[in-house]
């Protein structure tokens, strides 16, 4: 799965539900919540939230990036701004998340996405969070 735009808005909300939901919060508010989120979900699918000049513009930051030359600079320099991404989405800034997760690999981008997913869950079901990112330690 490559990035997509709003895939943290998405997950922020989807999470946010569920954890009113698990807190007895209103259920038209949950609803609403999960509504909204599936609006984003669907507007992305139908490409209507996301124009040519925008994927253009997002291919060339990660072509940059990707020609930096192999070294462990670089690869502190990409750490701390998947870092960066996980503050932004623990502190609600999916939009902020997103405009960095636009210069890192798409393999990158998903496979931060992902680990804060599953971090939200374990979370919730009790378990110690598992990525590298949730203690800010990557």
């Amino acid at each position: 799965m490559s990035y997509i735009p709003n895939r943290s808005l998405i997950h922020m909300l989807n999470v946010f539900a569920e954890r009113l939901e698990i807190d007895r919060g209103p259920k038209t508010a949950v609803n609403s919540i999960r509504l909204f989120a599936k609006d984003r979900t669907i507007r992305r699918a139908e490409h209507r939230d996301w124009r040519a000049e925008e994927e253009k513009r997002v291919e060339r930051q990660r072509t940059l990036f990707a020609m930096l030359p192999s070294s462990t600079a670089a690869d502190r320099q990409r750490d701390a701004m998947l870092q960066r991404a996980y503050d932004l989405l623990c502190d609600g800034d999916a939009a902020g998340c997103d405009a960095i997760l636009e210069f890192v690999p798409s393999a990158d981008a998903d496979a931060l996405l992902n680990a804060w997913s599953q971090d939200q869950d374990d979370s919730e079901e009790g378990k110690k969070p598992r990525s590298k990112w949730h203690a800010g330690v990557a």
